[in-house]
Order: structure tokens, then C-alpha cells, then sequence
């Protein structure tokens, strides 16, 4: 692949191509948008994905638009964001939002053997809430028959990080500025139909552990 097409233009000193933080910032969300184009109307799906460290893995309808395309060969951008904080300036041209977002390009390979594709969807499943694999129903031949799993090879991709206060090119003094951060809590279980199960519990609870918000309303991850 053409290596402009992974280039940071806009704020090249946010960029980065590591591919370990790529792999941290796919390890911490689990959700992402999907951009691919049919006869030249582009279209973007928000889709959940799992990944290990070569490849990143969705799954959609056998008979969907996005499973027809990539059956096809054709290019996908698969994006993620993580939004961290607003960044409040003085001056309104000068406001921001820290995140880390990151961009992967590639076609896609269909995963088309029963086993290859259950194991997928457990790993899955273990990496959205772990211990889950082992106290769930197992699809069968004809629901896994009915599930399009595709893999896309984690090679060409671009990350671009915004992080700190904010960058005062212009304002007065006696404005206020500063930062609002963002976190992702994780509630008790709603719709319970029993006791909740400890690995739930120990799930949230780890979620949980890493955020620390301050008296006055700050905070970190």
C-alpha cells in the first residue's frame, strides 16, 4: 500500500506509528467505525471488534452490503476513537478535545471454518468481559453458517494523540481555561434476572479501579 495514505498531515506531531500503542488503544475500546465505499457512495458502520496482536476482527450478516465489499477485496478504513477530555481555551478558535484515535487500512480475509470462527467469538467475548466464554450458550453449526467473520491484518495504520492543557494563542486574562476530563464508568447491572455473577462483579470492579477523580473535579486514568 501507497505509505501517504497512512501519513498524519494535520498535526504530524501527534502522530504516531507505533504499533504497541496502537495494540493499547485497541486493547482499551471495543468499539469502531467501518468506512468502506459501493459504486462510489462511501458509507461508515459503527461495528464492535476484537484484535490480537496481527489482526482485528468484525463480523456482520452473510448477506450484508460491508460482508459483499470485502468479499470483493475492497479497501476498508476501520477507525477508533478514545475521548479523554474538553479542552477549554480562552479564545473559542483555540478549544480541543484530548483523545487517541487510530486509523487501520486493509482488506479484509473471511474466516469461514466452524471452529476457527467459534474460537474467534470466544476469545471475543473472554476480551469484552473476561470469564464469560465459560458460562454462556454455544452457537451451533447453522447460527455460526449465519455470521459473515472477517480479519483484517494490522499493517498499515496511523495514530494521532492529543494530549495536555490548552494552547493559548489569544484570549484575555480573567477568562477561565482549563481542561474537563472524560471517563468511561462502568454501572451496576441493570435487567438482572438473578445473582450477579462474580466475574461480572470483578469485571466492573477492575474497570472501575483505574479512575480517580479529585475533589475539585479532576482527574486520571
Amino acid at each position: 500500500m501507497n505509505g501517504k495514505i497512512t501519513e498524519v498531515k494535520r498535526h504530524p506531531e501527534r502522530a504516531s506509528y507505533d504499533r504497541g500503542l496502537l495494540l493499547d488503544i485497541l486493547s482499551r475500546n471495543f468499539v469502531c467505525e467501518v468506512g468502506f465505499e459501493v459504486d462510489g457512495q462511501p458509507f461508515v458502520i459503527p461495528m464492535t471488534y476484537y484484535n490480537d496482536e496481527e489482526n482485528i476482527y468484525i463480523h456482520a450478516s452473510t448477506s450484508s452490503r460491508i460482508a459483499g465489499q470485502i468479499r470483493n477485496g475492497k479497501m476498508l478504513a476501520i477507525s477508533v476513537l478514545e475521548i479523554n477530555g474538553l479542552v477549554i481555551a480562552r479564545a473559542i478558535s483555540d478549544n480541543s478535545i484530548n483523545y487517541r484515535s487510530a486509523i487501520i487500512f486493509g482488506t479484509g480475509r473471511e474466516i469461514t471454518g466452524s471452529k476457527e470462527k467459534l474460537l474467534i467469538f470466544k476469545e471475543w467475548l473472554d476480551r469484552l468481559i473476561p470469564g464469560r466464554s465459560r458460562d454462556t450458550i454455544i452457537p451451533g453449526e447453522n447460527d455460526l453458517g449465519g455470521v459473515a467473520v472477517f480479519s483484517v491484518n494490522i499493517k498499515d495504520f496511523s495514530i494521532k494523540v492529543r494530549e495536555g492543557g490548552p494552547i493559548e494563542k489569544s484570549g484575555k486574562e480573567g477568562i477561565w481555561s482549563g481542561v474537563v476530563p472524560i471517563f468511561s464508568v462502568f454501572g451496576r447491572p441493570t435487567f438482572s434476572n438473578g445473582n450477579v455473577p462474580r466475574y461480572i462483579e470483578e469485571f466492573i470492579e477492575k474497570k472501575n479501579s483505574g479512575i480517580k477523580i479529585d475533589s475539585v473535579g479532576a482527574g486520571n486514568l
